[in-house]
């Protein structure tokens, strides 16, 4: 039984192996065609073989050819970047616009929002992806937690618990800027 296992186990990690030779440089290519980023690009590829490896029944014992599904999972995986890239430049643009007619009160003022801000973002990208996703689509998009739940096929409740401590990670942000 245990030489059972440890075979299958060598034959996951070898067909994992072939897949990752043979797509490796074509996702990253995609990623960086689209992101024009080698940071970004890199951090795709780490992502799509991440996720093929945690959903190996897509792909252990398959014999169609799942090139076609690789390069729309990097596609996808490569424009979520970009929408999020894109969301921190709208705002980043916002609140320099808004910051535009200062006093030197104000400038002071608007350089510490400012870090706090950065502070908050930096915690954003720090946490898991999935819990980011709900809080931005609740925070940032205005979607009910029904919404969400729907949409990233989870429970109301998953979606509260996950807005709850992202919540919970920026209050210590900012009790950082307020001690």
């Amino acid at each position: 039984m245990e030489f059972m296992r440890d075979n299958n186990r060598k034959k996951v990690i070898d067909v994992f192996s072939r897949m990752f030779e043979v797509n490796y440089s074509k996702v990253k290519n995609l990623a960086y065609s689209l992101l024009k980023s080698e940071l970004d690009a890199e951090d795709v590829a780490q992502e799509v073989f991440t996720k093929l490896w945690e959903q190996q029944s897509i792909w252990i014992d398959n014999k169609r050819e799942l090139d076609a599904y690789i390069l729309i999972m990097t596609k996808n995986i490569a424009l979520n970047i970009s929408k999020h890239q894109k969301i921190r430049l709208e705002y980043k643009e916002r609140f320099l616009e808004e910051s535009s007619d200062l006093t030197d009160r104000d400038l002071l003022e608007s350089i510490y929002f400012r870090e706090i801000l950065q502070g908050i973002y930096l915690k954003l990208e720090s946490i898991p992806e999935r819990r980011r996703t709900v809080f931005e689509l609740s925070r940032f998009y205005g979607k009910s937690h029904k919404e969400i739940a729907d949409k990233m096929n989870i429970s109301v409740r998953t979606v509260e618990q996950q807005i709850y401590l992202t919540l919970i990670e920026l209050r210590k942000v900012l009790g950082a800027f307020a001690g």
